[in-house]
């Protein structure tokens, strides 16, 4: 059976996005879910703040969502200001509609009437120059003004699709020289119309980001965007603002235990599903408390969200760790791109993937295909150095598969296995032990 398509919904310029990274893991839907809620009951808030994410639900996060029935959070596929968010609806004329009804709105003003057929579809536009040329016409008695449609005198514009950038194409549009510009939706039917200021000063996504504060990591168009907020547990390594912000970031466990204290904080109680969420983002994270990030304060946060969504920590914590599906069940594509971040170090491009299983069994015989997959991965992004840590949850153990530059690989700090896979031992954090390990040995090379 064909998977079902996910609908991408176009960003609003009235709503806040709390938003987590790329490839989204379950810590980073449960707090943009749970940080929404939170930030949505406080009084005096100017826009609406909803949850969205930046790609597919995992596995694990699927399971966490349907046991506290709860949905998914929106899909946004771009942060990027389109056309669709500068075009304004301008009433348009019929072909046939006589030229003075036109002629009309632009001596009143108006700077580009749009000519529209029965279907709704574009013929193009009257702007001042049409009116000129028919007062000209007019003028030398080769017609009557009265005599002539809307259809004699239409000019063929530039058509932009509502769902293009505005990026990819300001540059050429303004060079063109012109001012006023025709809007089409989708399916081909006239939308809107816009100007060259529109293009030169768009409006921006808002956006809070959790979970992450890197843009590499963040969804498309997130540098057009305005960040407004960030509520992370990783390392630094964020853009600049235009202007402060509520930046939050603490070395904790998961992001989820931040939601949790904030929601404390504010004296905000989370009903039972977000709060059920946010324990599976902790305990997702820590790995059932396994995991060397985890702090006293992912505990504290646990045992009071497991209170108010009525499950026990152990009995649930063993479910939803065990829903991820082994490497056999799942495509090379899905295990590199399920869980997967890009860093800069350096100036060396470098990617992580992580998985989760039960047992490192399959490994052997998955290995050439991941190897495969992570080659085509490196040529095409233009990697450095691109890793797979595949993580056991019952040893708490892991082994790291890679391709890279060969100086890189012969400086990795690890038992070597054989020439593209190492054993990490008891190392299973990628923020707290794999990146500042990598960091180290690449650094080392400069």
């Amino acid at each position: 059976m064909a998977a079902t398509r996910e609908r991408h919904d176009p960003w609003h310029t009235d709503l806040t996005y709390v938003i987590g990274h790329q490839r989204p893991d379950t810590d980073s839907i449960a707090a943009a879910m749970g940080y929404a809620w939170c930030l949505d009951q406080a009084e005096g808030q100017e826009d609406r703040v909803v949850a969205a994410r930046a790609g597919q639900v995992g596995p694990q996060a699927a399971f966490a969502l349907g046991f506290f029935g709860l949905k998914a959070p929106r899909v946004l596929s771009s942060a990027a200001p389109t056309f669709a968010h500068v075009a304004t609806q301008q009433i348009p004329v019929r072909p046939y509609a006589p030229l003075a009804e036109a002629m009309s709105r632009l001596a009143e003003g108006e700077r580009l009437v749009p000519v529209v057929d029965g279907s709704g579809h574009l013929l193009g536009g009257l702007t001042p120059m049409a009116l000129a040329r028919a007062y000209a016409e007019v003028a030398g008695g080769t017609l009557r003004a009265s005599a002539q449609t809307c259809r004699s005198f239409v000019e063929e514009l530039p058509i932009l699709a509502a769902s293009d950038r505005i990026r990819d194409r300001r540059a050429a549009l303004l060079r063109g020289g012109g001012e006023e510009f025709l809007v089409v939706g989708d399916d081909g039917r006239y939308l809107g119309t816009t100007s060259r200021k529109c293009l030169l000063e768009p409006p921006k996504a808002k956006l809070i980001l959790v979970d992450h504060n890197e843009l590499s990591q963040a969804i498309s168009g997130a540098d057009e965007a305005e960040i407004v907020g960030v509520l992370d547990h990783h390392r630094l390594g964020n853009a600049p603002t235009s202007a402060p912000i509520p930046f939050v970031v603490e070395p904790v466990g998961s992001t989820s235990t931040l939601v949790a204290e904030a929601c404390r904080q504010r004296d905000l109680v989370p009903p039972g599903n977000i709060a059920g969420l946010l324990l599976s983002g902790i305990l997702s994270d820590t790995l059932l408390f396994r995991s060397p990030t985890v702090t006293g304060r992912d505990r504290t946060a646990a045992a009071w969200l497991a209170e108010l969504s009525a499950v026990g920590i152990e009995d649930f914590g063993k479910r939803l760790i065990g829903t991820s599906p082994g490497l056999a069940e799942r495509s090379a594509d899905d295990i590199l791109d399920g869980d997967r971040k890009n860093y800069e170090i350096v100036g060396k491009s470098v990617s992580v993937a992580q998985i989760e299983i039960a047992g490192f069994q399959e490994l052997p015989e998955r290995k050439a295909a991941l190897l495969e997959a992570m080659d085509t991965r490196r040529q095409r992004e233009g990697l450095s150095l691109i890793c797979l840590m595949v993580t056991d949850v019952l040893t708490i153990q892991s082994h790291l598969i890679c391709r890279g530059e060969p100086t890189i690989l012969a400086a990795l700090p690890f038992s070597r296995i054989d020439e593209s896979e190492f054993d990490l031992g008891h190392v299973v954090s990628r923020k707290k032990q794999l990146i500042p390990a990598l960091q180290s040995a690449v650094e080392e090379l400069e």
